[in-house]
């Protein structure tokens, strides 16, 4: 069968983007909206209270007309911004506003997407490879499929895609490509959505990452598209996202000789690595929809934007129902491992290949009841409460595979809930309990809770926020059992217990936030130095971290520390300290029109014992042969923002030195040169 190539989509999708700007060129949504509004003029949502207009007054009565849309539904979105984003919190079950789009374009030079948080990674190197931020609070722990849990920093899961509601319809290119022939480099990102009218809007998403590899055997190809729409309007509500992935990556498993690296004559194509013929496939398909509808509604008093009484349509009683379906697949090949036996210690199937299989597939239904808070009692709680059925399959291959049918193992759940919720002006809190009742989760338990305190009304001045999660997990089927060509463990595994708390205090317009975490971890599941899973006892982690802009005229010094401890170095490792640190020079070159930055960037973490890499497993794993670290990566950049447009030159590691690892035996990129382009189209 001919294989697709997913990377030429990019053509494609630029000119469906150009006839749909032409077909729709002009159309507004909202005039008498966008007329308080300059075109050029694109404001981030900023969380303070405002009620959208939902009654007209004649001049003899209060009538009671409703016109709720997705902005009422919102608590606290300023219902003048020309872009609301949002997505669910699958936990709390919050629909929670966010950014969504940054339209300020903020570091577009940092192309890899953990980097966007101004944080160090654990990679193998290049684009579209596996990896992890070193900081221990922000990795990933509601995976969906374990196989795939280190690339979710590229994409996010389902149930959490944003959704949007748009005055004018919206588009946003972003696209970048660095280096020679032999080892260019490629990422794109197409977001367009726009309303139909005021109820309804659809969008989709389309991600791109690849690159042929510096070295040998790094060939990366990351294509993800979502599909995404909502409908609010007065009782009735729906939002539903579609989403499908294809990752596939060459494996080299790492250096043959690590010193190869620190040779600059030697030419990165001949440097010699452990695997040749291996490679990996992850594959997602996932759908998710809700459907609510208002069952008691009431009128309160309120006043719009100009102090005219009018009355609002509040609802009292609500019911949703949430389906959510996901598809996950991993495959492994290497058709080297008969010669390369040195690499796998182990070969429980077969020495001359490798084909390991796995599938997940889960089903989770949910009908959800939500009383609304009183407006007239400020701080007391609206409440949720919920019931879940999970269900599903998964599939690894097993020795019983090889005289009986196979069949896949079967799991069901079903899990009850609770939650609280309070927004207002100075004090906002969630809180939920989750229970599980029976099946593969039996007994499990999880509390969460966060609260911000914001004293004049906007994140702009000083908040402070505090956050709280206990939970009793039983760890994730695939680290239980497991068989594979060159691993398998039968584990007996104890539920996983976290206790974690965390805080912050900041202020967006002094660029300014500090905050600390606590988390105590007993029967801590972990990958340890043979790459198996294995549980320990108990591990306390803590950290505390620091960001903060400073500025001085068109001098800019932007920086990020963190600080991590750990009790259980055997069981965990992370660098003390890591740290973000940019300066630049910004100037408007042409007055309200062009604006130029020139700068350099450094990420810096301390020495470490970085985790190692299993291509078989797609995992990374505990290790005590070599420390890295206390190495600068530097790069250097010019950025120039027209408009709605930013273009950059971007040199990547600068300062090329002799002992640059991201993971042992996976040597980051040498200098690269790479140039990009973000265009906003609004109209």
């Amino acid at each position: 069968m001919k294989k697709r190539n997913y990377s030429k989509i990019a053509p494609l999708l630029f000119t469906l983007l150009l006839v749909q700007r032409l077909l729709f060129a002009g159309v507004n949504t909202y005039p008498q909206i966008d007329a308080l509004h300059s075109a050029d003029t694109i404001k981030k949502v900023v969380v303070k209270p405002d009620f959208k207009k939902t009654a007209v007054i004649d001049s003899l009565s209060l009538k009671k007309v409703s016109k709720k849309t997705i902005l009422d539904v919102l608590n606290g979105i300023d219902s003048t911004h020309k872009i609301v984003s949002w997505r669910l919190n699958p936990k709390s079950f919050d629909l929670e506003a966010d950014r969504g789009v940054d339209t300020s374009l903020f570091f577009p030079h940092l192309i890899v997407p953990t980097q966007k948080r101004l944080e160090t990674i654990t990679s193998l190197g290049n684009m579209g490879a596996p990896l992890q931020t070193d900081h221990f609070f922000n990795r990933n722990r509601n995976y969906k499929f374990i196989f795939s849990r280190y690339y979710s920093d590229y994409s996010s899961d389902i149930d959490q895609l944003n959704q949007f509601h748009v005055k004018k319809p919206l588009s946003l290119i972003n696209y970048s490509m660095g280096g020679g022939n032999r080892e260019a480099e490629q990422t794109m990102h197409v977001l367009h959505t726009q309303n139909v009218n005021k109820y309804l809007n659809a969008g989709f998403v389309y991600d791109y990452f690849g690159t042929k590899g510096m070295y040998k055997d790094q060939l990366t190809k990351d294509n993800l598209f979502s599909f995404f729409a909502s409908y609010y309007r007065d009782r009735f509500s729906f939002q539903s996202n579609f989403s499908y992935s294809r990752i596939r990556n060459q494996e080299n498993g790492g250096l043959v000789d690590d010193n190869e690296i620190q040779d600059v004559s030697i030419e990165a194509a001949l440097i010699k690595f452990k695997l040749h013929g291996a490679s990996s496939e992850e594959r997602q398909k996932g759908f998710s929809g809700i459907v609510g509808y208002s069952i008691i509604n009431r009128w309160v008093k309120g006043k719009d934007r100009k102090g005219n009484q009018i009355l609002i349509k509040k609802p009292v009683f609500s019911l949703k129902a949430m389906f959510e379906a996901n598809k996950s697949t991993r495959t492994y090949i290497d058709t080297s491992s008969s010669w390369k036996g040195s690499y796998y210690k182990n070969f429980y199937i077969s020495q001359r290949a490798t084909h390991d299989s796995s599938m997940l597939v889960t089903y989770e239904s949910t009908i959800l009841g939500e009383i609304d808070q009183l407006a007239k009692f400020p701080g007391l709680p609206g409440l949720r409460f919920w019931i879940t059925n999970t269900r599903g399959r998964y599939y690894y291959f097993q020795p019983n595979d090889f005289v009986f049918k196979r069949s896949d193992n079967r799991i069901e759940s079903n899990n009850f809930g609770f939650g609280v919720f309070s927004y207002s002006p100075y004090l906002s809190y969630t809180g939920s309990l989750r229970m599980y009742i029976d099946g593969y989760k039996a007994a499990d338990k999880e509390l969460l809770g966060q609260m911000m305190i914001s004293p004049w009304k906007s994140s702009e001045y000083p908040y402070i926020k505090a956050k709280i999660e206990i939970s009793d997990k039983e760890p994730d089927v695939f680290l239980k059992n497991y068989f594979s060509n060159h691993y398998r463990w039968d584990n007996d595994f104890v539920k996983e217990k976290w206790f974690l708390v965390g805080g912050s205090i900041g202020a967006d317009k002094w660029r300014f936030e500090a905050g600390y975490n606590l988390a105590r971890i007993n029967n801590y599941v972990y990958f340890d130095s043979t790459g198996i899973p294995k549980q320990a006892s108990g591990v306390t982690v803590t950290s505390a971290f620091i960001q903060k802009d400073f500025k001085l005229g068109g001098l800019h010094f932007t920086n990020r520390i963190v600080w991590q401890a750990n009790t259980n170095k055997e069981v965990l490792n992370l660098p003390t300290f890591s740290v973000f640190s940019s300066l630049f020079f910004e100037y408007e070159l042409v007055k309200k029109v062009l604006l130029g930055r020139i700068g350099a960037n450094v990420f810096y973490r301390s020495k470490f014992f970085a985790d190692a890499y299993s291509p078989a497993t797609g995992q990374f794993y505990n290790q005590k042969e070599k420390q890295i670290g206390e190495y600068p990566i530097i790069d250097a950049f010019i950025d120039f923002k027209w408009k709605r447009a930013v273009l950059f030159f971007k040199g990547d590691h600068i300062n090329n030195g002799l002992d640059a690892f991201s993971t042992i035996h996976y040597p980051l990129n040498r200098f690269i040169f790479k140039i990009g382009v973000s265009w906003i189209f609004y109209d």
